[in-house]
């Protein structure tokens, strides 16, 4: 093992598999420099233009101080500034650190200090909490620059830039969260190419391409599986910053493929305009959907309106995209797919046992997209990689003799009670199906007797002629589970907490539940 916790073979496998992002980017500038790159509201800029104003960029940070490895904050609601800078600081061979514009004082604090970045960019609402942090003596910051300025700046078609190697950092993410403290995630110029090599090779990514994209910069989805696959393929993006129903639909209307996470769909399907558009929709050759998952029971209805499959994916921000349904052949139900190019995939029980068939194990995965370590935190990357380098995912599944994976939930969050499995999702599936329950989340609590009692928490369906309630919810259950995997408890809730990608926040609603049972004792 490295100092950092990673086997040797892992990285070194990460190095030499595929050409680095930064040499994969700057041949894409060359070979497409007159292609369309990046169209925003009514501007387009060509991939000349997007080198030269990128260069431009690197320059800027490196007057600022920036130095090789070093991490730059990005910190604003501007996808063009935001993207300019990220790209920038790639370049000058820095760090890119794009982090949610939403985030509060406090845990910007958190994400400053965790990640030791010495520079900052902000939008006019972002910029006073980044002064404050700057002014703190006890930060790493030493400058804070405005949004703004990467947009006014010169093009310099011609400005030099530093040597970068495969085993340099390129781009750090931080991990949701959802189960502890967010942990930073480096991710090298090596499996950053990697990544998004076998993606764009997956998807069939090419130069008359148009991809629409309205999904956050701070997220690896919209960052990397989408910006980094167009740019690296000379395919044309068009950009919002956040998605609209009907301004994105108008985007569909000239475009070949559209990524999306499941609320976007919920809400097309919400839409009157939504089939009037998809009727000439023809030309659109992928529509993909991922970081959480999508509710299979309108999955028929918005396929038959797309006439087209719904490319699910399985992907993470350790790992970008190592699974998806293929675009040319028929989808195994509810699978997220076969595993892409050079990945390799196991079902382990108990970090150790290999699982066969269709017996599920915790997802392990290893191969070149995979992340190189968890900054500052040794022991978690080593625990990570402790099976003969294979990444422990989290995320129990199971593969089929085709070798489709199809997952069960989290690892964390699998009931035992009375000795029994409960896989969480297993349970939400039957509950959907059942007449006024719109959507479900269930979970475990402690239990005296079991160990753990299942417990659900519904949002009502308002257009459901029946209404739901805890003892029919329970009887429809009963005559379509074992009884262990029915709900012990019932809550109702106007809306599942989730976050910015949609995945339910089980952990807020678990720790609700628990604060007002100690309240009542």
């Amino acid at each position: 093992m490295t100092e950092d916790g990673v086997s040797p073979a892992v990285k070194s496998e990460a190095a030499t598999s595929f050409e680095p992002f930064r040499d994969q980017l700057e041949a894409a500038f060359v070979q497409f420099a007159q292609r369309p790159a990046l169209t925003y509201q009514d501007k387009t800029w060509t991939y000349a233009e997007l080198d030269a104003r990128t260069r431009a960029a690197a320059a800027h940070l490196q007057r600022q101080g920036l130095r090789a490895g070093e991490r730059v904050i990005l910190y604003t609601a501007d996808k063009r500034a935001l993207l300019l800078a990220h790209l920038g600081a790639i370049r000058a061979g820095g760090v890119s650190l794009p982090l949610n514009f939403k985030f509060t004082p406090r845990e910007m604090q958190y994400y400053v200090q965790d990640s030791g970045a010495v520079l900052a960019v902000g939008g006019d609402a972002e910029l006073p909490v980044l002064q404050a942090l700057a002014e703190d003596e006890e930060t790493p910051l030493r400058g804070v620059l405005h949004a703004d300025e990467f947009l006014d700046l010169a093009p310099q078609p011609t400005a030099p830039l530093p040597d970068s190697t495969a085993e340099d950092w390129a781009l750090l993410l931080y991990s949701s969260g959802t189960t502890g403290q967010p942990k930073g995630v480096v991710h090298t110029h090596a499996n950053l190419g990697a990544a998004v090599r076998s993606l764009a090779d997956c998807w069939a990514f090419a130069p008359d391409d148009v991809l629409v994209n309205v999904l956050p910069f701070f997220h690896i989805h919209g960052l990397s599986f989408a910006s980094h696959v167009n740019f690296l393929t000379g395919a044309h993006m068009l950009m919002a910053d956040q998605f609209h129903p009907v301004r994105t639909l108008d985007l569909i209307d000239r475009a070949t493929v559209f990524m999306a996470i499941p609320p976007m769909y919920y809400q097309f399907l919400g839409r009157p305009e939504f089939r009037a558009h998809a009727k000439a929709w023809s030309h659109v050759r992928l529509f993909t959907c991922g970081s959480a998952p999508i509710r299979p029971e309108v999955l028929p209805e918005l396929e038959g309106i797309l006439k087209n499959p719904l490319i699910n994916r399985y992907g993470m921000t350790e790992s970008h995209v190592i699974a998806s349904l293929p675009i040319d052949k028929p989808s195994v139900q509810g699978s997220v797919g076969l595993p892409l190019d050079g990945i390799k995939m196991t079902m382990l029980e108990d970090g150790s046992t290999t699982k066969d068939g269709h017996a599920v194990g915790e997802v392990h995965v290893r191969g070149p997209v995979i992340f190189d370590h968890y900054l500052n935190r040794p022991e978690a990357t080593a625990e990570a990689f402790a099976h003969e380098g294979y990444f422990a995912t989290g995320d129990l599944g199971f593969l089929n003799h085709q070798g489709y994976l199809t997952l069960i939930g989290r690892k964390v969050d699998l009931i035992i009670t009375k000795g029994f499995n409960v896989y969480p999702p297993m349970v939400e599936r039957v509950l959907n199906d059942c007449p006024g329950v719109k959507e479900s989340a269930v979970f475990g609590l402690p239990d005296d007797l079991r160990g753990e009692k299942v417990v659900a928490v519904v949002v009502k369906d308002s257009a459901a002629d029946t209404e739901a309630t805890p003892r029919n919810i329970r009887d429809f259950c009963r005559e379509r589970s074992v009884d262990y995997q029915v709900p012990s408890d019932v809550y109702f809730v106007d809306e599942l907490p989730r976050n910015t990608m949609g995945k339910v926040l089980k952990r807020e609603l678990r720790d609700g539940l628990l604060t007002d049972a100690a309240g009542k004792r």
